[in-house]
């Protein structure tokens, strides 16, 4: 079975007269493939889909929903999930995993599963913004010290930043704050946003597992954003 956007490939493909050889090798699929899909049209893709992912799509805008907040979110995280929303959720592990990974090439919803060690690419404007916690010793106008917290927000496409403040370490309301602040003074919010491992998002890490505070969670989803977390201590994983 080929996923959905290797048909339209197929397809389009066809209809500028390439050849079945020339299109298995162009998407990197073996020829019996292409003639088998050659005079099948997209009804005839979905309902071979249907049978092939049994009862999955009666789950696709649950795992769609979690894919779109948290892209590298893993396949047993999710099938946990479903399995404690709904109690009549028996699909096998096979189909499942099948089912998730077209899903993630269907909505453009890269795991980022893998340490990068080299250079990113440039990104185009509106895909990706950096967000960093820290904190400060600054002098007062009345020369004593005081320690200050801040936020800082950096498009990837630009290098364009803003930064806020705080007089005590963040809190998930104060972020949430935060991030409204630098959305409105971008004119607007990201395709995603990646982050270190901050303890005002996340609950709980676990081999990947990423458990979310609940009231994070709900502000992402209502936003629209997807959220990347690096790995601790791995600073290739950013620019």
């Amino acid at each position: 079975m080929i996923n959905y956007n290797q048909f339209k490939n197929i397809k389009e493909l066809q209809n500028i007269g390439v050849s079945q050889v020339e299109i298995a090798k162009r998407l990197g699929i073996c020829r019996d493939r292409v003639r088998a899909w050659w005079n099948k049209s997209e009804a005839d893709f979905w309902s071979e889909d249907r049978k092939t992912n049994g009862d999955m799509d009666n789950y696709r805008a649950f795992v769609l929903d979690l894919l779109k907040v948290c892209p590298q979110i893993r396949g047993t995280n999710i099938y946990l999930k479903l399995q404690e929303n709904f109690p009549d959720f028996s699909v096998k592990m096979p189909a499942f995993y099948k089912f998730v990974k077209q899903l993630r090439v269907e909505n453009d919803l890269e795991q980022f599963a893998k340490r990068i060690t080299t250079a990113r690419e440039s990104l185009p404007a509106g895909e990706e913004m950096q967000v960093d916690f820290g904190e400060f010793k600054m002098r007062t106008m009345y020369g004593t010290w005081v320690k200050v917290y801040f936020v800082c927000f950096v498009l990837s496409y630009s290098n364009f930043r803003f930064i806020h403040f705080e007089p005590k370490p963040f809190t998930t309301d104060s972020a949430i704050t935060a991030h409204n602040h630098a959305f409105k003074y971008f004119g607007g919010r990201t395709k995603r946003i990646m982050y270190d491992l901050a303890s005002v998002f996340v609950q709980s890490e676990n081999f990947g597992n990423i458990i979310f505070v609940k009231k994070w969670e709900e502000y992402v989803r209502k936003i629209g954003f997807s959220v990347i977390y690096c790995r601790p201590h791995d600073p290739q994983t950013k620019h």
